[in-house]
């Protein structure tokens, strides 16, 4: 048996993203070691790269918020991609990698999202929406105390290219570790 689990990553670079492949086995290790029933939540899903590779190891009865208002960010218009008919591309991509029925889109900004769960009844949250300062620390404030004791807050993009994530991160206090390349994580004391 190979030591690594592919799972939901085969052909995924087929859906446009940045979310690289060792930042996706890690993350998928965390997501396999959450309990039965689980809430994991993934702020900004862009195309839905990130989306596959969590949602095709949650355990079972479990659940992925993806929340996104899916009409691009900052950095997306900076660099000229297409970002017209963002959510319409998102949906053929969990259809097409068949995960769609472990996904509840939440097509709004992070902040209104985070007004719809009640404190520690998250497991895991992964922030990987608008990367500037004010942003990311807004994620990170609304977000935290939705976080279980013993559940994982990740960041992408923990690197020096996004100094507002960086930033964010360190002006939060947290203690965390950088899994694989700019992947950061940090587990809520119990």
């Amino acid at each position: 048996m190979s030591r690594y689990d592919f799972t939901g990553i085969l052909e995924w670079d087929r859906i446009e993203g940045w979310f690289n492949l060792p930042q996706a086995v890690a993350l998928q290790k965390i997501v396999k070691s959450l309990p039965v029933g689980s809430k994991v939540v993934e702020l900004g899903s862009y195309k839905g790269r990130s989306s596959v590779a969590i949602a095709s190891v949650l355990p079972t009865e479990s659940i992925l918020y993806c929340v996104d208002h899916f009409q691009g960010s900052e950095e997306h218009t900076k660099s000229n991609l297409d970002v017209t008919n963002l959510l319409e591309t998102f949906t053929k991509n969990i259809e097409q990698f068949g995960v769609k029925d472990k996904i509840c889109t939440l097509a709004m900004t992070t902040t209104q999202a985070a007004a719809k769960f009640d404190p520690e009844t998250i497991d895991l949250v992964f922030v990987d929406a608008a990367h500037d300062y004010d942003s990311v620390k807004s994620d990170l404030l609304n977000w935290y105390p939705k976080i279980k004791p013993g559940g994982f807050l990740l960041c992408d993009d923990y690197e020096v290219g996004w100094p507002g994530v960086m930033r964010a991160v360190k002006t939060m206090g947290l203690e965390g570790t950088v899994l694989a390349e700019s992947l950061w994580m940090h587990q809520k004391p119990k």
